[in-house]
């Protein structure tokens, strides 16, 4: 409320209570009701840095523009309700030394009254607290400092009220649990983001410790907010009360992913290490490269010189104490190469103290000094015993090998996965008259293949290399005597668990004399069709007069007659041209004349002139494709081919009646095949079938008539056409053959 005074305020410039106001030790002033100031005390004059003569009589908001906004509206206020205005470190602005500054007051604006309860003047009070506010400016610059300092080190803090449960932290401590750096989180929150076994077993454990010692302090597993798994540091301190009561904890929590990691990784990188000389058997030793002297042994290490790394200790001399005497000069030569390189390996025996000798393979490397230690050679020994045993029964039988393959009189060679021929006996030597490191370089080998089969015989060596099939090709090989002989080379590879090629062997087989007595036959085989051919014309053209003559005759058997030796001309006709197909085949004269025709009209055709020749079996026929299908070869030879099949179908089922012809397309392939209800063949005769002069036998073991060479013709002929003939068939039950030509497409 106001106060009233019983003195007017222009009597107070005089007398006692002048005094008093002026000896007060803080800043008085009196304001009347137009804010003129009527009176001021030394101490409001020093604070407002202003004299006498420029306040008493001049209007408030004039001697402070700065702050009249701030403090006229106050004091109307004061006016209105009759209750003072206390504004503790209240700050305003002014002007000292000219320069506009914030200054700190605590000010009280109370009104006074007249005896008549009139408003009479405003009682200002002033108290600049500078001290204080540069205590709390401190403090504020304190807690700036400290604030920029945990964040720029990815420190959050934080203050938790253990009464309450209530939680006060940094902006970095949001984000190291996903939120937003102005979300407040609360500490029910941060809880949830640990792991289920770090919030029983690591969290609530290190709470419970730190309620007793003061200490809080614990690392743990938590998923932010975005899903992310992190690892988390937090270290604290635990306040009591009067009464020893805890009532709050403040303290830091850092982000430690990063060093996590790499933790488990050196942790993974140990283990692995250690799984591996585990896995390796391998003892580890330090050694002083100066001296010698070695260190750090491990109990494998140990264990491998004969050692109990439970019971015994040895000195560093390990070595010299056991290596063997004719390795020392060995073991002093690595030691110098290591000097120059940084690297020492050797390999050496060693004595044990029971007279057993041992191989050891070492290996070390010199490491460059850290923490003021000398640089020394870290390494590795492994006890290479049974390698060295296996190594010499691998030597002594690779000279078995060679010795029993230079014995051979067959030429012998050994070639790498890549097929790169690295190994000739001596019998390719002595043939050649050349010297083993002229075959080995290059294709040093492939200058004594006869010329017009080197590229033949290059293209069938890398197909066989590139599909690890084997490899089989005749030819020619040069001797010393510049003269050429037939060779049958073959070779297989040798095949790792994996189906990796690991090596291939071969061999080379003289078979010119062999090649002599088949191109003996070959010519005799020529001269034979061509003297067979005019006889056999002649007979087939006078059968056919005679026919003409007498076909109508009523002697039936001569009719008969004529007929059978028509059918057997046939045959033999059809023999001769497959006897004439075969050497022209083996010369690579065998002449085919390729258009694109009908395979339909094709199949259709031949099954009617078979027909017309062999009543006793029923011909099924059946196009499983929707329009005519078109292919690229030669006509007659593919109708050889088609006519080959339905013969034999017919010839190896006599006791059937019925074959079945099927068309149809499969993979841009046109397919045909011919089936029959016959002997049908087992496994090892499908192996055969289509080799030359192969026949198959019935049940009485009575082999059927015929060359064996009609399939093997016609293996020759699908292969020239880029096509493929197979058979499926069960003894007693049957046989199925299939060949398939590439549709013809006009690009």
């Amino acid at each position: 409320m106001g106060v009233n005074f019983p003195i007017s305020p222009s009597s107070l410039s005089e007398g006692f209570l002048t005094n008093v106001l002026e000896k007060t030790p803080f800043g008085f002033a009196l304001m009347n009701g137009e804010y003129i100031v009527e009176f001021a005390n030394d101490i409001w004059l020093e604070i407002a840095h202003k004299t006498r003569d420029e306040v008493i009589g001049k209007k408030f908001s004039d001697l402070f523009p700065e702050t009249g906004e701030q403090i006229i509206p106050h004091c109307e206020n004061v006016r209105k309700t009759g209750n003072a205005f206390h504004a503790p470190e209240f700050s305003i602005k002014l002007v000292r030394n000219g320069i506009l500054q914030d200054v700190y007051f605590n000010f009280i604006y109370h009104p006074v009254y007249n005896e008549s309860g009139n408003f009479q003047c405003f009682v200002t009070v002033a108290m600049e607290v500078p001290e204080m506010i540069e205590i709390k400016t401190k403090v504020k610059e304190d807690e700036e400092r400290l604030r920029l300092a945990t964040e720029s080190s990815h420190t959050a803090t934080w203050e938790l009220n253990l009464l309450t449960r209530e939680v006060i932290h940094s902006h970095y401590l949001s984000e190291i649990f996903g939120y937003g750096s102005d979300e407040l989180v609360s500490h029910q929150q941060l809880r949830s983001h640990l792991s289920e076994y770090d919030r029983i077993h690591v969290v609530e454990k290190a709470f419970e410790e730190a309620l007793k010692t003061g200490i809080y302090k614990y690392e743990a597993q938590i998923t932010d907010k975005n899903g992310v798994e992190k690892w988390v540091a937090t270290n604290g301190k635990v306040f009591f009360d009067g009464l020893g009561q805890p009532t709050r904890m403040l303290g830091v929590m850092q982000d430690i992913s990063e060093r996590k990691k790499s933790e488990i990784l050196l942790k993974q990188s140990h283990h692995q290490l250690n799984t591996a000389m585990e896995a390796t058997k391998l003892g580890t030793f330090d050694m002083d490269p100066e001296s010698l002297q070695k260190y750090n042994f491990s109990p494998r290490f140990l264990e491998i010189f004969g050692y109990d790394a439970t019971k015994e200790t040895i000195g560093s001399n390990i070595l010299e104490k056991h290596i063997h005497k004719n390795f020392i000069k060995t073991r002093a030569e690595a030691l110098r190469e290591a000097k120059e390189t940084g690297d020492l390996y050797y390999q050496t025996k060693i004595v044990l103290r029971d007279g057993s000798v041992k191989w050891i393979e070492l290996y070390g490397r010199l490491l460059p000094p850290a923490n003021g230690s000398k640089a020394y050679i870290s390494g590795t020994v492994r006890d290479i015993t049974d390698l060295k045993n296996f190594e010499e029964k691998i030597s002594a039988s690779e000279k078995k090998y060679r010795f029993l393959a230079d014995s051979m009189p067959q030429m012998v060679w050994i070639g790498e996965p890549d097929g790169k021929l690295t190994y000739f006996n001596k019998s390719t030597l002595d043939y050649s008259g050349k010297d083993y490191n002229h075959f080995i370089d290059g294709n040093g080998w492939l200058e004594i293949v006869h010329p017009e089969e080197q590229k033949e015989n290059l293209r069938l060596w890398e197909k066989s290399v590139k599909t690890k099939k084997p490899f089989a090709y005749e030819h020619r090989f040069r001797n010393k005597h510049n003269e050429y002989r037939w060779f049958m080379s073959r070779a297989y590879p040798e095949l790792d668990e994996l189906g990796n090629v690991t090596k291939w062997v071969g061999t080379s087989t003289d078979i010119d004399e062999m090649k002599r007595q088949e191109n003996q036959k070959n010519d005799f085989i020529k001269m034979a069709n061509h003297e067979l051919k005019t006889p056999v014309t002649t007979i087939k053209g006078y059968v056919q007069l005679l026919k003409k003559m007498r076909g109508d005759s009523e002697d039936k058997f001569l009719v008969n007659s004529l007929n059978t030796i028509e059918n057997q001309v046939n045959k033999l006709t059809v023999l001769i041209g497959d006897l004439l197909d075969i050497s022209r085949m083996e010369s690579g004269k065998l002449p085919l004349n390729k258009r694109e025709f009908s395979l339909l009209k094709l199949v259709t055709e031949t099954i009617e002139d078979i027909k017309a020749s062999e009543q006793s079996h029923q011909i099924n026929f059946e196009l499983k494709h929707t329009t005519d299908v078109e292919v690229y070869g030669d006509k007659e030879r593919i109708t050889q081919v088609l006519n080959n099949l339905l013969t034999n179908a017919i010839k190896y089922s006599p006791l059937a009646t019925v074959v079945n012809v099927k068309l149809y397309v499969e993979k841009n392939h046109a397919v045909v095949s011919v089936e029959d209800f016959g002997i049908g063949m087992d496994g090892k005769e499908l192996k055969k079938i289509f080799e030359r002069f192969y026949r198959v036998s019935g049940d009485d073991e009575e082999t059927f008539p015929g060359f064996g060479i009609g399939l093997f013709i016609v293996k020759d002929i699908m292969d020239r056409h880029d096509g493929k003939i197979w058979v499926e068939s069960e003894k007693n039950k049957g046989s199925k053959f299939y060949f398939s030509l590439p549709i013809f497409t006009n690009l």
